[in-house]
């Protein structure tokens, strides 16, 4: 297929549109010492309302509900969700290393492998993977979240003590 005309330059206008709107649809915070310090960091900043009220999502991305499954059953829960949005994958990493703690969250490792951030962490019967990746030229990035219930669930404590759950 040959472009004729102006179809090259409609190409090249959408290109440079594409590339100046890079950073359009995210949100965030500038911290340093001052303007004259010449060295701010750019950090990410949470979502209103998280799908999974404590596991952050970075404002700005949005749950891909079709790669996306969560469920809750007997005390026990497991999240599989999956992101998309525009940010770099440092300021991802360090988003989530600040805002996991704050919902009890201990990160357990952290790792950098072929290209991917994966970052573990661990709350009491819980466990939780962060994955972030390289997404497609929309969506650059890709927020894996994975958390699923480990070792023993807490049992009601009228069983523990023996005595018979009571029916109402």
């Amino acid at each position: 297929m040959r472009l004729r005309g102006n179809a090259w330059a409609w190409v090249a206008a959408g290109l440079i549109f594409a590339a100046g709107c890079g950073g359009c649809s995210q949100r965030m915070a500038t911290s340093g010492k001052g303007s004259n310090s010449g060295s701010s960091l750019v950090e990410l900043i949470p979502r209103g309302q998280a799908p999974i009220p404590d596991l952050p999502v970075p404002f700005g991305f949005k749950l891909k509900e079709s790669k996306s499954r969560d469920y809750a059953f007997a005390g026990a829960r497991f999240v599989d969700h999956v992101y998309r949005g525009r940010a770099n994958k440092q300021l991802v990493k360090r988003f989530y290393e600040r805002q996991m703690p704050i919902n009890r969250w201990v990160l357990s490792t952290a790792m950098f492998v072929r290209g991917e951030v994966m970052l573990d962490f661990e709350k009491e019967t819980e466990r939780c993977r962060v994955v972030i990746t390289d997404g497609s030229l929309f969506h650059p990035t890709y927020i894996k979240v994975r958390l699923w219930t480990s070792g023993r669930l807490k049992i009601q404590t009228e069983v523990q003590e023996g005595k018979p759950p009571q029916n109402q």
